[in-house]
């Protein structure tokens, strides 16, 4: 049977095989002709985050004997929320690789008023942001500067308002205790599903909130547009109760187990954020395929040094103490074969997604490379999962939170839509790498 990094090469050569015969074919791919959003000029961007809070006592809440996996097991209110939203801190039961089960909090936000037939309900993956303790979005939404924050405003709130329930994983390790889940999709993945799982039914630990178990939909953005993807691939398998409709994925954050690739990413003589991420995949695969990579093996002494800041510091205030010195001190190059081999079990993009996805990228993104979403979209396209493409010309990594929610193609609107039957769009005839032209609309 073919090795998971064979099938990752087999399907990339698939989608530029689809995208050289529809070349001749297909009209030219459109992007949105929208200036960049200006909203998220006023809000700030993805990793302002100077500050890191402290955890309470509510996240080392065990789990009670005979637990199941998708349980709520605690939760309490977050204070001073907007008027009409109830929102609480939650810690449920997921599981990691190894098949036990794990705490993993999160955040659980919806309408406060009631609904006849139940709130629709989205998962929300979240961005990069750590994998320390301290760097969950549950523990501070309402606190500019803090982690929870920069999902809060332009993500949870949004959805909120939109009049629909949201559950947000934290991720293993990012407030209860756990293994390091950064860009690991099948443990990601888990604690997204779980999510659902643990607040699908209404309790009175979380305001008694009714939920419509058949509008379910996964949203995420950048490391959660990935987080989101693996959920999706899981899910028949892992969650096949739950009644997904669609997953949307903003930005998704993908490495491909490629070592031309990754080989190229650690030869970076050159100190940016890029020093974080490779320390937090570093970390995050050493601790969940520990039979297969150790974390000497991926980092130099230097890097195991950076590496102890990761369980304290969150967002900018990790870049911050990460990026002074040249990742190619940090990590041992070439890249081990051992850490390709385990990325090839922990990175999506294998499997064809039966339920419809929708992508959102801007083109002035330097945090995601376009080139890397357009071949997770010819990936899907030539799986045969039914995928929409909206891209915009002028927006970055920051900005697409807003545009996607603001503007036609709208991503909220794209979930209602196929909650309520219609048809899912599908431009996968369209998408060819390289194409400029623009247009008001997506075809």
């Amino acid at each position: 049977m073919a090795s998971r990094r064979t099938q990752i090469v087999i399907a990339l050569l698939a989608a530029i095989v689809s995208g050289g015969v529809l070349f001749g074919t297909a009209p030219p791919s459109s992007l949105v002709d929208a200036p960049i959003n200006a909203e998220s000029q006023k809000q700030g961007g993805e990793f302002d985050t100077l500050v890191t809070p402290e955890l309470t006592r509510f996240y080392d809440t065990p789990l009670p004997p005979g637990a199941k996996i998708g349980q709520l097991v605690a939760a309490e209110p977050v204070d001073g929320v907007p008027a009409g939203v109830k929102a609480y801190r939650i810690i449920y039961v997921s599981t990691d690789l190894q098949g036990r089960k794990i705490p993993v909090s999160g955040l659980y936000a919806a309408p406060a008023g009631p609904s006849a037939s139940g709130y629709p309900l989205v998962s929300f993956a979240h961005g990069t942001l750590g994998v320390g303790r301290p760097c969950g979005i549950s523990q501070t939404p309402l606190q500019p500067g803090t982690p929870a924050y920069t999902a809060w405003m332009p993500h949870i709130k949004p959805l909120v308002d939109a009049g629909l329930a949201v559950v947000a994983s934290d991720y293993s390790g990012m407030g209860a205790p756990g293994p390091s889940s950064y860009l690991v999709g099948p443990l990601e993945g888990r604690g997204v599903l779980d999510a659902m799982r643990a607040v699908e039914n209404p309790s009175p630990m979380i305001g008694d909130i009714p939920v419509d178990k058949n509008k379910l939909a996964v949203y995420g953005k950048s490391q959660g547009g990935e987080a989101a993807n693996s959920a999706l691939e899981i899910a028949p398998e892992y969650a096949p109760e739950l009644k997904i409709g669609s997953g949307v994925l903003l930005a998704p954050g993908y490495t491909p187990p490629i070592r031309g690739i990754l080989d190229a990413v650690a030869s970076n003589p050159t100190s940016t954020k890029q020093n974080m991420f490779v320390l937090l995949i570093a970390k995050s695969y050493a601790e969940s395929y520990p039979d297969i990579v150790k974390l000497d093996e991926i980092l130099s002494p230097e890097g195991m040094e950076k590496a102890k800041l990761l369980d304290g510091y969150c967002g900018q205030n990790l870049i911050d103490r990460v990026s002074d010195v040249p990742l190619t001190k940090l990590i041992n190059t070439p890249v081990p074969g051992n850490l390709i081999r385990a990325m090839s079990k922990g990175m999506p993009g294998t499997k064809r997604i039966g339920v419809p996805i929708a992508f959102w990228q801007g083109l002035k993104d330097t945090t995601i490379i376009p080139q890397f979403t357009h071949a997770q979209v010819m990936t899907q396209c030539a799986l045969g999962t039914t995928t929409f493409y909206v891209r915009y010309p002028e927006d970055d990594h920051g900005s697409m939170n807003y545009q996607a929610r603001t503007r036609d193609p709208n991503a909220i609107e794209y979930m209602k839509n196929i909650w309520a039957g219609k048809p899912a769009p599908d431009n996968c005839a369209n998408q060819l790498l390289g194409t400029v032209g623009t247009a008001t609309g997506v075809n």
